[in-house]
C-alpha cells in the first residue's frame, strides 16, 4: 500500500511583488516592510538594485517636497526646484526619516546613487535647521555621523557640518551630543598616530570661530550678557570648549592650541572669556564641557579579567570564551589609560595647569592684554571675574618671570580685611613675585597689608594672613622689605595665638637665612650669627637663583649604588617606564649636533682612542639606546684601564713608608659619580626619595643639625608637593597658615563611616544572636520588659491589672504559685 501525498512543500525561494527571498516566513509581507528589504540588499545589493532605485525615488520626491514646503514657510517663495509648494503631513514626515535611515544604511553598498546623500543631510541641517522637527533633526544628525563611521564621508565634512550647527541648535542635548561627536571623531582619527593635517584644519575653523567674535578695533571691551547673546557671539565658546577638552584629553598639546585658547582670554563674550580662564587656572571639569566619560559599566575591569583568564586555564577552550578575553583585556587597557589620564589631569588641576601656560607664545604681550583688560573693564567684569583674571596674570608673571609695574599699583585698592575673596586675591599677589620683581614696586602692597591685616584691631585669623602673604612675598624677592617693618612684624612671635606667632616666626627664619643683618642681634639666632662672622652676605638684587650647582645628595646616591652593589650594566633598565627622545625627535638630521665655534684659540688634544668615537659622533644616525650602550662599554673599559694601572703603580711602591708619603686628599665623589655614570630618570627619583630619608631620619635630633634638617624636610615635602621651576603655585593653605581641625567634609565623613562598618554584619544588629545554638531573635515578650514604663502605662495588660477586683488578682496569683510548684518537681 503506497504512501498518500501530503501536502506541497514550499519552495525556498520566493518570487512576490518583485521581490525575491529564501523564505516566506523570514521574507517580506509588502515592499513597505523598510527594514526586512534593508536586511536583503545589505545581503545581496546586487541583486536588488531596483529596489533600492525605487525607494531613493521615494525619498527624493520627499524631500523636494519638504524642501519646498520649508522654502514656503521661511521666505514664502512658490517654487523651490521646479516644484510646487506643498505641505507635509506628519505621516509623510515620519515616512521620511524612515527613509533617510534607510538609505543611509545601504549608501555604502549604492555609492553612486548615494553620492549627494551627505549633501542633503548638510543643506538639511544647516540651511532648515530651525523649521525641523525635532525628530528629523536627530535622525538628520545621526546619520551624518553614521555616514562618517562607515568611511563614506571624511573627517572635513563631517566636522565643517557640526561645528556650525553648534552655535544654531536651541537645544542644550542636542548641543552635548554635537560637542560629544566631535571629540570623539577627533579622538579616533588621532588614535594610533597624530593627523596633522586634520588637526591644523580643526584648529584654522576654531580660530576663525573665535576671531569673529573679536571686535576689529582692537579694543578690550567687554559686551554685557544681554548685548552678547543678542549679538549671536556664542559660537567662540564652542571653540573653546572643543579645544579645551581636546586638551584635557591630551589629544591636542602643542602651542597653536594654547595661542587659540589665549586669544579667547580678551574675548568680549564673557562667557568664552571666563571659559579660556578657568581653563588656564586648572579648574575646567567636563561638567562644563557636558562630557561624560563614565561609559564603562565595570568598576574593576582587571577583576573579570582575572576571572576570565582563570576560567580559560581550567575550563574548557572555546572561541567565544577566548573572543570574551580579548574584550575583556582591551577593556582592561582602555580603563588603565583612561585612569592615567585623570591622575594627569588632577595633577594639571593642581598646579594650575603650568603646562599651558609654559607654552605661551609672547607672554610680555599676553600679559599686557590681559592687565589692559581688566583695567578697561574695571566697571563690567564681576568680582570673580576680575580675582580670576588676577589670578591667571599672576601665574604668567611667575612661570615667565614678568613685570607689570600697575599690577601691583592696581591690586592695592583690594588689599582689605573686609574684601570678598581676600584670599584669592593675596595669593594672587603673592604668586606674581619672583626674584626680578622690582623691589621698589612691592615695598608700598606690603606697607598696605602691614597696615590693613597686621595690628591689634583685626582678629588673630587676619594677622596671620597678612604676615604670611608678607612672607610668601618675600621669599621670593627679599629685597622688597624695610628693617623697620621687618622689626615690627618679628615682634609678633610672642603672640598667644599659635598662628601669628608660627607666621612671625617663619618671617623671622626666613630672614636669618637669605640676610640677617636685617634683624637685630638677639633674633639672628646661632646659624645667622655665624653666617654673618664668617662673612656671607645676602645676594643682590637680580641674582638668577636658577642656576645649578652640582646635584644635591649626589653622596646619598652613590652610596646606595655601592650597598646593593650595582654595576652600570642596568643603566639601561633605569629608562623603563620613562620616555627617551629618540633621534628622529631631536633633530631633523638625526644624529650628534655638531657645535662650532668662531674661536679658535681653544683645543683639545685628544687620543687615538678618544677620537675615533668623538669623529663617530658627529654622523651617528643610531637610536638613543644603541649610543648610550656603546657609551657605557666605552666608560667600563676606560674604567678598568685606570683600575689596572692604579694597582701597577701601588706594586712598584709598595715598600715605600705610609708616614713618608704626603697626605692624599679623598677623591671627588660627585665629579666620579656624574663624570662615570649616566643618571637616569629612576636614578633621580631614587635621590629624591633618598634625600627625603636622610632628612627624616636627621630632624629627629635636636639642637640646630635637627632644626635645620627640619626646615630642608619641610623645603623637600613641599617641592614634591608642587611643581617644579620657577612656575610654583601658591595655595591659600599658604595664605592662612596653620588652623584648627576643618570640619571633615562628605569624603573623609563617608570614609570614616566605612572604616566603623568593618567587620560587622551588612545589615541589623546581632543582639539576641550570639552564644546561641539556633540563631535567633528576642520575642516581644522579652522586648516588652525592657521598655521603659511610660511607653507601657496606657497599654491593655497595664490597666487591666490596675483595675482588677480582688478575686481575679486572687485567681491569678494561685495560678502562678501552682506553675512555681510544678517547676520545682
Amino acid at each position: 500500500m503506497g504512501k498518500t501525498a501530503g501536502p506541497a512543500r514550499p519552495s525556498a525561494v520566493v518570487r512576490d511583488q518583485g521581490l525575491v527571498y529564501r523564505s516566506k516566513a523570514r521574507g517580506l509581507q509588502d515592499t513597505s516592510n523598510l527594514p526586512a528589504l534593508q536586511n536583503l540588499l545589505k545581503r545581496q545589493p546586487s541583486a536588488y538594485t531596483e529596489e533600492f532605485l525605487a525607494q531613493w525615488n521615494h525619498y527624493e520626491s520627499l524631500r523636494r517636497i519638504y524642501a519646498s514646503g520649508l522654502g514656503q514657510s521661511v521666505d514664502g517663495a512658490g517654487e523651490v526646484s521646479g516644484v510646487q509648494s506643498v505641505r507635509m503631513s506628519k505621516e509623510q514626515q515620519a515616512q521620511l526619516e524612515q527613509l533617510v535611515s534607510f538609505v543611509t544604511q545601504l549608501a555604502p553598498s549604492y555609492p553612486a546613487v548615494t553620492k549627494e546623500l551627505p549633501s542633503h543631510l548638510s543643506e538639511l541641517l544647516l540651511e532648515h535647521h530651525a523649521s525641523l522637527s525635532p525628530d528629523l533633526r536627530r535622525t538628520c544628525f545621526r546619520c551624518l555621523v553614521l555616514l562618517r563611521h562607515r568611511q563614506v564621508i571624511t573627517s572635513e565634512t563631517l566636522l565643517q557640518t557640526l561645528f556650525p550647527l553648534l552655535s544654531r541648535t536651541t537645544s542644550s542635548e542636542m548641543r552635548t551630543t554635537i560637542l560629544h561627536a566631535i571629540v570623539q571623531d577627533l579622538k579616533q582619527a588621532n588614535h594610533k598616530t597624530k593627523d596633522p593635517r586634520l588637526n591644523r584644519m580643526v584648529q584654522g575653523l576654531l580660530f576663525g570661530m573665535v576671531e569673529r567674535g573679536l571686535p576689529t578695533d582692537g579694543t578690550a571691551m567687554v559686551l554685557r550678557r544681554a548685548d552678547a547673546e543678542l549679538k549671536g557671539r556664542t559660537e567662540a565658546l564652542w571653540a573653546v570648549r572643543v579645544a579645551a577638552e581636546m586638551w584635557r584629553r591630551r589629544i591636542w598639546t602643542d602651542d597653536r592650541t594654547v595661542a587659540l585658547l589665549a586669544m579667547a582670554c580678551t574675548h568680549p563674550h564673557p562667557k568664552v572669556q571666563a571659559s579660556a580662564v578657568r581653563f588656564f587656572l586648572g579648574d575646567l571639569h567636563a561638567s562644563e564641557t557636558g562630557m561624560d566619560d563614565s561609559d564603562d559599566e565595570e568598576a574593576n575591569p582587571r577583576a573579570e579579567l582575572g576571572r576570565l583568564e582563570h576560567q580559560r586555564k581550567v575550563g574548557k577552550k572555546s572561541k567565544a570564551g577566548e573572543r570574551k578575553l580579548k574584550l575583556a583585556k582591551a577593556h582592561a587597557q582602555r580603563r588603565r589609560k583612561e585612569s592615567e589620564e585623570k591622575v594627569l589631569e588632577r595633577a594639571d588641576q593642581e598646579s594650575g595647569n603650568m603646562a599651558a601656560i609654559h607654552l605661551l607664545h609672547d607672554p610680555q604681550s599676553f600679559a599686557e592684554r590681559v592687565f589692559e583688560n581688566v583695567t578697561r573693564n574695571d566697571k563690567r567684569h564681576s568680582l570673580e571675574m576680575k580675582v580670576r583674571l588676577l589670578q591667571l596674570l599672576s601665574r604668567v608673571m611667575s612661570a615667565h618671570r614678568l613685570t607689570v609695574l600697575s599690577f601691583y599699583s592696581y591690586l592695592a585698592k583690594y588689599l582689605l580685611p573686609h574684601q570678598m575673596h581676600i584670599t584669592l586675591i593675596l595669593v594672587a599677589l603673592a604668586q606674581s613675585v619672583h626674584d626680578q620683581t622690582p623691589p621698589d614696586v612691592l615695598a608700598p602692597a606690603l606697607r598696605k597689608i602691614a597696615y590693613a591685616f597686621v595690628h591689634p584691631g583685626v582678629g588673630a585669623e587676619v594677622v596671620a594672613a597678612g604676615i604670611n602673604t608678607i612672607r610668601e612675598v618675600c621669599r621670593r624677592q627679599p629685597w622688597c622689605m624695610e628693617e623697620d617693618l621687618l622689626e615690627d612684624l618679628v615682634a609678633y612671635r610672642r603672640s598667644k595665638d599659635k598662628g601669628v606667632s608660627a607666621a612671625s616666626r617663619g618671617l623671622m627664619q626666613l630672614y636669618r637665612e637669605v640676610n640677617p643683618a636685617m634683624l637685630r642681634r638677639a633674633e639672628r639666632g646661632k646659624s645667622g650669627s655665624m653666617a654673618l662672622a664668617q662673612g656671607h652676605v645676602a645676594e643682590r638684587f637680580g641674582a638668577d637663583r636658577r642656576e645649578v650647582h652640582g646635584i644635591q645628595g649626589i653622596e646619598l646616591l652613590e652610596q646606595h649604588l655601592k650597598e646593593r652593589g650595582e654595576d652600570e650594566d642596568d643603566e639601561e633598565e633605569g629608562w623603563d617606564g620613562w620616555e627617551v627622545e629618540s633621534a628622529s625627535d631631536s633633530d631633523s638630521s638625526g644624529g650628534w649636533i655638531n657645535v662650532s665655534s668662531d674661536e679658535e684659540d681653544i683645543e683639545l688634544e685628544l687620543s687615538g682612542d678618544e677620537a675615533a668615537p668623538r669623529a663617530a659622533k658627529e654622523h651617528d644616525d643610531r637610536p638613543m639606546s644603541e649610543r648610550v650602550r656603546e657609551a657605557r662599554l666605552r666608560r667600563k673599559a676606560a674604567r678598568q684601564a685606570r683600575a689596572a694601572s692604579s694597582a701597577a703603580s701601588d706594586d712598584e711602591h709598595v715598600d715605600e713608608a705610609p708616614a713618608a708619603s704626603a697626605p692624599v686628599e679623598a677623591p671627588d665623589t660627585f665629579s666620579e659619580l656624574a663624570t662615570t655614570k649616566i643618571l637616569t630618570p629612576a636614578d633621580f627619583a631614587k635621590l629624591n626619595e633618598l634625600r627625603l630619608a636622610a632628612a627624616e631620619e636627621k630632624a629627629k635630633e635636636g639642637g640646630v643639625a635637627g632644626a635645620q634638617a627640619r626646615r630642608e624636610l619641610a623645603a623637600l615635602q613641599l617641592q614634591k608637593k608642587r611643581t617644579s621651576g620657577t612656575g610654583e603655585v601658591v595655595d591659600e593653605s599658604d595664605i592662612l597658615g596653620p588652623r584648627k581641625k576643618a570640619k571633615a567634609d562628605y569624603e573623609e565623613r563617608m570614609a570614616s563611616i566605612q572604616s566603623g562598618r568593618e567587620g560587622r554584619d551588612k545589615f541589623g544588629s546581632r543582639k539576641g544572636k550570639k552564644n546561641k545554638e539556633v540563631a535567633s531573635s528576642s520575642t516581644n515578650r522579652q522586648k516588652a520588659r525592657g521598655k521603659n514604663f511610660q511607653m507601657v502605662a496606657h497599654s491593655w495588660g497595664v490597666r487591666s491589672k490596675k483595675n482588677a477586683s480582688l478575686r481575679e488578682k486572687s485567681k491569678r496569683l494561685r495560678k502562678h504559685v501552682t506553675q512555681a510548684k510544678k517547676r520545682l518537681k
